[in-house]
């Protein structure tokens, strides 16, 4: 089991913060997922098993990441980039799926995980449900 474990963790680049964020952002996604298909009664039974082999491609892209910061020599830059990206995109789409639900937000929440992007979007104090 631990060399499952350092396997792992090697292939991510340690189980630090950025990791541990992005798994736990991950995990809110999928939840955020299921939810919205409960809600919006659109059951489909390839819901999850896509939200997993989308999870399972950050998972692999982050690892490239790391190979390509080893091959470099750099500390990691490339790895923190990709983490913060997807972590701020997985943000982006946990809020979108809430606001489709009727939860107001605070349009500075999205606006920050916007600016993590590099995108703009004109729009209100917060965002509404969206019909």
């Amino acid at each position: 089991m631990e060399s499952i474990y350092n396997g792992i963790s090697y292939l991510l680049g340690g189980i630090d913060t950025p990791i541990i964020c992005l798994l736990i952002v991950l995990l809110f996604v999928y939840i955020t997922g299921w939810c919205q298909v409960l809600f919006c009664h659109k059951i489909n039974k390839l819901v999850g098993i896509k939200g997993i082999i989308r999870n399972i491609g950050y998972l692999l892209v982050v690892s490239l990441s790391v190979m390509l910061d080893r091959i470099m020599g750099s500390s990691e830059a490339i790895r923190t980039i990709v983490i913060y990206f997807f972590i701020a995109h997985e943000g982006l789409v946990i809020l979108k799926c809430w606001c489709k639900m009727g939860l107001p937000l605070p349009k500075k929440i999205y606006s920050t995980l916007e600016g993590l992007l590099g995108e703009e979007e004109e729009s209100g104090e917060t965002l509404e449900r969206q019909e």
